[in-house]
């Protein structure tokens, strides 16, 4: 393990994990993005039976349990089914509507772990895959 500094560690490279990397790399910051696995979205691969369900057009606040309800409100907010359908289209992602506002893939789940590593790639993510966290240090006020 080399000795570099970055501003943010995402440990976990899942759909969220990559998701937050790829967002973080692209606002400028250094990212590392850490994971066991030794394949890429092993969870997003099985998801769904292959197709992938990556999101859902009926999500809303109501849908979530917290000591904060304003904050998936807010995220909700933010970033939408929508925002994220945009971001698939545009790598020519082609998906259906099964039931109850569940999206999936045409294709292969393969399909979201390829837009979203092309993700992280925009905003020069690094990878570390196999990599199991033992310990994390905080010094320095780093």
């Amino acid at each position: 393990m080399t000795n570099r500094r970055y501003d943010v560690a995402v440990i976990g490279a899942g759909a969220a994990g990559m998701m937050a990397a790829a967002v973080a790399g692209q606002r400028g910051l250094r990212v590392l993005l850490i994971d066991h696995a030794r394949r890429l979205g092993e969870k997003i691969r099985i998801s769904g039976g292959g197709r992938c369900n990556f999101t859902n057009r009926g999500t809303t606040p109501a849908q979530f349990i917290s000591q904060n309800p304003h904050f998936c409100r807010s995220a909700l907010a933010a970033y939408t089914p929508r925002d994220f359908l945009d971001l698939i289209e545009s790598y020519g992602v082609r998906w259906h509507e099964k039931h109850r506002g569940q999206l999936f893939c045409d294709e292969s789940s393969t399909e979201i772990i390829r837009v979203l590593k092309a993700e992280c790639e925009k905003g020069r993510v690094h990878w570390r895959m196999p990599c199991t966290v033992d310990h994390i240090v905080h010094a320095d006020g780093q």
